[in-house]
């Protein structure tokens, strides 16, 4: 027996993208009665709703609606599509994705196995243009294939597998609805900069409590997207920001998982190759590896600033602990708090 899927597109001034991952969704090998389409409006300024209505109007027989949320966040965008939702399997994906036509096919699948809780699938990069050589550096070699975090890239092989719920990532994430509700719900994800100290850490906190309960989590090969990855996140200023915005997230896992304990981090790495290493290789490897080096100590100071700009201000606000040790956020509305920053 089939059930229901809901896909859930919480969307912000991406009208180009979104209307892409949206004809990938209406070209599915899957029947148009088994699913629904969920258009999220965080509060778009682009063309985004023209885009849905176009939508709606050229797949009159697929079931796409439009949700205004002007709530500020990713948070806002995922509970009120998990609240607005008629399916029994959710469907949370980004609004730059587009998905192979297998894709809600082998999801339905893997959910066949009513001990299955969570799928993930194979995230490929769709690149605007020739990635950086530097890119490679963070691709992490992995014993079931590979990922790049930062770009929210994995591949995992050809091989249904169980793996850590933490592979199940945000792009292309499906969990029972149920499930969704029993583990609480997400937590806060994208705020926007000015409001950068009520991030949390998105489906992270999820994902680790379904662990702590044992929850099986699969990666499904056969449900296959690509991530559009635009010539301004091959770039290092990109990096600099996805590094400090993870030092937040961690910042907030940590007090959550410490009852509300702040905790001083020393962070440390080399910046420089092994001499020995470096006298028994060319100038030009000497070069390459001194780039790599200097790059990556970039990157952790970065992860440290967002680390400690996070613990600071959770010193200096202690109301802030109220948001950050909440039970759930299903009332999603973002506090409004008096922030001293110095």
């Amino acid at each position: 027996m089939s059930t229901m899927i809901s896909i859930i597109i919480p969307t912000l001034n991406r009208a180009i993208t979104l209307e892409l991952a949206v004809k990938s969704f209406c070209f599915q090998n899957f029947s148009p009665d088994q699913f629904e389409i969920l258009i999220v409006d965080n509060g778009s300024t682009d063309n985004t709703k023209n885009v849905t209505k176009a939508a709606i109007a050229e797949y009159p027989s697929h079931q796409i609606r439009y949700l205004n949320e002007p709530e500020p966040g990713l948070l806002s965008g995922r509970h009120r599509g998990a609240l607005e939702a008629k399916g029994d399997i959710l469907t949370f994906v980004d609004d730059d994705i587009e998905a192979d036509v297998n894709w809600l096919q082998a999801i339905q699948e893997s959910f066949n196995d009513p001990k299955v809780q969570m799928v993930g699938g194979r995230n490929l990069p769709k690149y605007e243009a020739e990635p950086p050589e530097w890119l490679k550096w963070f691709w992490i070699e992995h014993s079931y294939g590979r990922l790049c975090p930062e770009l929210s890239l994995l591949d995992f092989g050809d091989q249904v597998r169980d793996v850590d719920a933490n592979y199940v990532w945000g792009l292309n994430f499906s969990i029972r609805k149920s499930t969704l509700f029993e583990l609480g719900g997400f937590h806060p994800d994208c705020i926007p900069k000015h409001l950068q100290y009520l991030q949390g850490d998105g489906e992270t906190g999820l994902t680790q409590k379904a662990n702590l309960k044992g929850y099986r989590a699969i990666y499904q090969p056969n449900a296959l997207v690509f991530h559009s990855v635009s010539k301004e996140r091959m770039t290092y200023e990109y990096f600099d920001k996805r590094y400090f915005y993870q030092g937040v997230c961690d910042s907030y896992s940590f007090i959550r998982q410490s009852q509300g304990q702040l905790k001083q981090v020393s962070f440390t790495e080399s910046v420089k190759a092994p001499l020995k290493t470096l006298k028994q290789i060319g100038t030009q490897l000497i070069s390459i590896q001194n780039e790599k080096y200097t790059l990556k100590a970039r990157y952790n100071s970065a992860y440290e600033r967002g680390y400690q700009f996070h613990q600071h201000t959770v010193r200096k606000n202690p109301e802030l602990l109220d948001w950050i040790l909440r039970q759930d956020y299903w009332d999603y509305k973002l506090p409004k708090l008096n922030i001293t920053h110095d």
